[in-house]
Formats: C-alpha cells, sequence, structure tokens
C-alpha cells in the first residue's frame, strides 16, 4: 500500500507543479491600437501597434493571426519590433509569416522577462469594402476576437476619402466603445479590455462612393448562391426518388412487427429455449440470452451444475462454479458447441469453470461459432427464408455503399466545388448519405424470419407477455414448479435477473437441484440464486456483442494573437 500512496503523493505534486509552473509567467497590454486607412480599390491598408508588458519566466515569441473571410486575401506584410524592421525568418530578430486562412505572424526574439515591448505590424486587406444594396460597407474587426490578455486601452482610426460621406452614425456590431465621428475619419476608444473583448465596426456610405464594384469574394458569393436552388432541387430529387426507390422496391421483403393476439400461459410448442431467443428476435443473431438458456436447459437435464464458490476475494462478494457432470450422447449442435465455448480451452476440456472467468473464456471467435450453429439450426427448422436473407444482405451493402460513396463525395465538393458553388455541393453529397440510412432502415423491416418463423414468432411474444407480467407481479404462477421449470425460457427473454429477484421477494426458497448455495438458510440460498442471475447475465455479455465572433457577424478581421 505504501508504494500506492507515494504514486498518488508523486502524481498531486506533478499537478501542482505544473500549475505552479503555468502561473509563473503572465503578460498583458498597455494598449491596442489599430490605424486603417481605406483605399481607392476598396482595401484597407492597416497598421497595429501593440505594447506588451511581461512578466516573470522570458518570453520569445508574440503572434497574431489574420483570417483572410470577407476579403480578397491580405498582402503587405511588415513587421518591427521596438521600432525595428525585422526580416523573414524563425530566429531571434526575424519574423515568420505562413499559413493562408489564417496567415500567421509570429515576431521571435530573445529571451525577455520584466519588461515592455512594442510591436508593429502593417498589412494590406483586399477587397475589404463591399457593397450591400445601395450601399458601400465596411464592417471589420480591427481587435483579435481570440486572446488570452488584458488590454489597458485601445485606439482605432479608420480614415476614409474626404470624397464619401458617412450614412447615419458609425456603427458596432459587437462590443462597446467611444465612437468620434469627424469628416474622413471615424475613432473609436475604448478602456480596461477583458481577454477575447470583440470589436466589430460597421460604416455604411453612399453606393460608389468608395468602389465602382463589388470585391471578388461577394462576386464569388453571389455567384455561388445563384446556383443554390440547381443544388437544391437536385439534392431534393435525389433525395425523394431514392428513398421512394428503396421503399418500392423493398415491399416484397417487408412485413409487419408480427405481435402476439393473446397472453400463452405455456410455451407453445417444445421449441429449445435458445431458438425461441433467435425467434422471438425476429431472426436477429443470437443474443448472449440465448447462450444462458441453454446453459440452464442443460443443467435442468443433468449435465449441468452451478454451485457457490466458497473461497471469496476482496473485491467481489460471491462467485459462483459452473461444474460439466455429463457428456450426453444426445445433445443439438449449438449445445455441444456451448459446451467447448465454456469448458474447452488451450489445456483440453476443463470439467469446472468460473462464473466470473467466463467472460475470458468466450472470445469473439468461438461465440460466433456458437452463434452461427445456432442460426443453422433455425433456418434447418424451417423459420428462416432464404429470400429474405438475401435481401437484407444486399439493402445492408446498398446502404453501407451509398453512405460510402456519400462521404467520398465530400472531397471533391470542398476541394474541386467550392470556389464556385461554396458549399451546396455538400448537400447533395448528404442526400446520397440519407438515402443511404433509410437503406439501413429498412434493413429493419426485412425480418429474415419465414412465414412460418414469423407466426412461430407471435406464439411465443405471447408466452413471453406472460413471463413478464409475472415479473411486475400483473399475472400468477400457473404451476408450483414455475420458477425452475420456465427459468430457461426466462432467460431466453432476457428477464433472468428479474424472474430471480421476483420470486426471491415473493419468498420463494425452493432452489432447483442443479444449484449448490454454501447455505442451508432457504432465504440465504435464494439470495445466492439472485446474485448467480445478475453475475451470469453479464459474464459474456461483451463478447456475445463484440461479435468565433467576427465569423458571427459577417465581419474581415478578427483573428488571434497572444505570447509565449
Amino acid at each position: 500500500m505504501s508504494r500506492k500512496w507515494l504514486l498518488v503523493v508523486t502524481v498531486i505534486g506533478v499537478f501542482f507543479t505544473l500549475g505552479a509552473a503555468q502561473s509563473s509567467k503572465w503578460y498583458d497590454a498597455s494598449r491596442f491600437d489599430v490605424d486603417a486607412v481605406v483605399q481607392s480599390d476598396g482595401s484597407l491598408l492597416v497598421t497595429e501597434t501593440v505594447v506588451f508588458n511581461f512578466h516573470g519566466d522570458p518570453f520569445t515569441y508574440v503572434f497574431r493571426e489574420l483570417p483572410t473571410d470577407h476579403t480578397d486575401g491580405i498582402t503587405g506584410l511588415a513587421a518591427t519590433l521596438d521600432g525595428r524592421p525585422l526580416p523573414l525568418g524563425d530566429q531571434p530578430g526575424q519574423v515568420e509569416i505562413s499559413g493562408r486562412n489564417p496567415v500567421r505572424v509570429t515576431w521571435h526574439f530573445e529571451p525577455t522577462s520584466d519588461t515592455s515591448r512594442t510591436f508593429v505590424l502593417t498589412y494590406t486587406m483586399l477587397g475589404l469594402v463591399r457593397q450591400e444594396g445601395e450601399q458601400d460597407a465596411v464592417i471589420w474587426q480591427p481587435l483579435p476576437d481570440s486572446y488570452e490578455y488584458g488590454i489597458g486601452s485601445s485606439t482605432v482610426h479608420v480614415h476614409y476619402p474626404s470624397r464619401a460621406a458617412l450614412i447615419g452614425q458609425p456603427g458596432l456590431m459587437m462590443g462597446n466603445a467611444g465612437i468620434n465621428a469627424t469628416p474622413g475619419l471615424v475613432t473609436f476608444t475604448q478602456q480596461n479590455l477583458a481577454p477575447n473583448t470583440p470589436l466589430v465596426i460597421d460604416l455604411r456610405f453612399p453606393g460608389g462612393s468608395l468602389v465602382s464594384n463589388p470585391p471578388a469574394w461577394q462576386g464569388q458569393r453571389a455567384a455561388r448562391q445563384a446556383t443554390a436552388p440547381y443544388w437544391i432541387a437536385a439534392s431534393l430529387t435525389l433525395l425523394f426518388v431514392g428513398i421512394a426507390a428503396i421503399v418500392t422496391l423493398s415491399a416484397n421483403h417487408r412485413q409487419p412487427t408480427p405481435r402476439a393476439d393473446a397472453l400463452l400461459y405455456e410455451p407453445p410448442s417444445p421449441l429449445p429455449p435458445a431458438l425461441v431467443n433467435v425467434i422471438v428476435n425476429l431472426g436477429a443473431k443470437p443474443t448472449w440470452d440465448a447462450a444462458l438458456a441453454a446453459i440452464f436447459q442443460l443443467a435442468r437435464r443433468g449435465v449441468l451444475t452451478i454451485e457457490e464458490e466458497s473461497q471469496r476475494k476482496w473485491y467481489r462478494s460471491r462467485d459462483f462454479v459452473i461444474n460439466l457432470v455429463q457428456e450426453p450422447t444426445d445433445l443439438l449442435p449449438h449445445e455441444q458447441q456451448l459446451l467447448a465455448l465454456i469448458f474447452m480451452d488451450r489445456k483440453g476440456l476443463q470439467r469446472s469453470v468460473m462464473l466470473s472467468d467466463l467472460s475470458q473464456r468466450v472470445s469473439s471467435r468461438r461465440w460466433e461459432v456458437f452463434s452461427d450453429t445456432l442460426y443453422g439450426e433455425v433456418e434447418a427448422a424451417g423459420f428462416l427464408e432464404a429470400s429474405r436473407q438475401q435481401a437484407r444482405r444486399r439493402w445492408l451493402a446498398t446502404g453501407f455503399i451509398l453512405i460510402l460513396v456519400g462521404l467520398v463525395l465530400v472531397v471533391p465538393a470542398i476541394l474541386l466545388l467550392y470556389d464556385n458553388y461554396g458549399l451546396w455541393p455538400l448537400l447533395f453529397a448528404g442526400s446520397v448519405v440519407i438515402v443511404g440510412f433509410v437503406a439501413l432502415i429498412i434493413v429493419g423491416t426485412i425480418y429474415p424470419l419465414s412465414r412460418q418463423g414469423l407466426a412461430l414468432a407471435a406464439q411465443w411474444r405471447g408466452f413471453g407477455d406472460y413471463l413478464k407480467r409475472v415479473v411486475r407481479d400483473k399475472a400468477g404462477p400457473t404451476r408450483g414448479d414455475i420458477f425452475d421449470h420456465y427459468l430457461p425460457y426466462a432467460a431466453s427473454f432476457g428477464i433472468l435477473a428479474s424472474w430471480a429477484r421476483y420470486f426471491q421477494k415473493k419468498g420463494w426458497t425452493k432452489l432447483p437441484p442443479w444449484f449448490h448455495a454454501l447455505t442451508t438458510v432457504p432465504n440465504d440460498g435464494m439470495a445466492a440464486f439472485v446474485a448467480m442471475a445478475a453475475a451470469s447475465s453479464a459474464s459474456g455479455g461483451s463478447a456475445a456483442g463484440a461479435a468565433g465572433g467576427a465569423a458571427a457577424a459577417g465581419a474581415a478581421g478578427g483573428g488571434a494573437s497572444g505570447a509565449g
């Protein structure tokens, strides 16, 4: 235990150390000023000036990310540090420029701490002035929308040609600022900004006073929007035609879900309980409940016994042992495979197996052998129809192929078609995927059972409804030995644990002769059986089952800023 406590203390110490390390350096900005000039071609010449204050452990870089959304690109990037122009590079005293959207600018400098430094970035945003209706508009985010530091003050100057006149008052789409407007200049001032505080400005001018034509990006967006009705029509056509075709072509193989006409108080046929699991699940592959049903059926026939283990572990209050008593020659194929599943290992046949070890012994491959054997017996009995099984496989393959095709279409839709059509081609690809999912849904309505199998499923479901009403105390027992006699069927219907708990609650103390508890006290023996039922339900189930702010405002600019 001392090693475990040492590990706990070490881990906690590491977390505290990391927390202390992260808090040993911090920074803020005394000011973040922006000067922008609207050019005659609709571009915006921007100069950002930031004074960072570094505290604690050394800092070696500052970065700024510039999104190119709602622009025709960013050019003319130049950076200075404390008034000194920086050449391109990734070494101290150099500036690194990378990326397309966003464009990332990184100032590299010698380790710096407990001082202030001034960073200036100049760039031109092409096509920033847009046309909206009869107006020219400057919709822009001068400050980053993602930054982790506080800003003492910020002043944003926007210069525009004297020939243009503002329409109304300058607007703010996001954020708060003091505004001062004079001919040719609008100034926005802010104080004591918390991290990630946004600012999106909106300046409107008479149409044609700043630009005579919309920027290229806006023209492309209009062209994309013009194609939208065609993509929508094609996608809806594919969707409706595809779904209609699937529904029509699968009609001959689809059946309504069989329902019990009335409760049945006894099994409708001498069908083995494991096969019942497949029948009532409408031909689906066997579940672990089918194996449990076969185990208890074999126990009732004297092939197996289950006894409570005398040695208890500190991490487990109870465990149980499954014993192989005999190997009859009249075992059904699935029963033979079940015994091999439980008792065979690399060392050969084992006569006893711990219930807690069962999940380790039931590998997915060995379970598949048992499952296929049981399913083969259902088919040999005439309860499955080959044409419906083929139809299920065909529609299953169709569904997966359509989904795969739809996902593959996403790649050319983005890489090849985006510039001309935007994201509208994704709608078509999505329609293909939806049609594929409809095909998979159709598979769930095509039961592989034959007409005989469907009729039998309805009858067995009536018997299952009776057993479920018993555990809900809405129906009474019809025979004195109902607990043990119908136990395999309760397992087959997936209500094994509920079945055991119900009879315990009702004071049932007569245990099956094949179950041996440690205690001779009747109530305690029933409690042991309930624990066994709950543990066995979980034993093999795993193997069986295995088988940003500016974007919201539509503004240019924004991005991120930080240091490290």
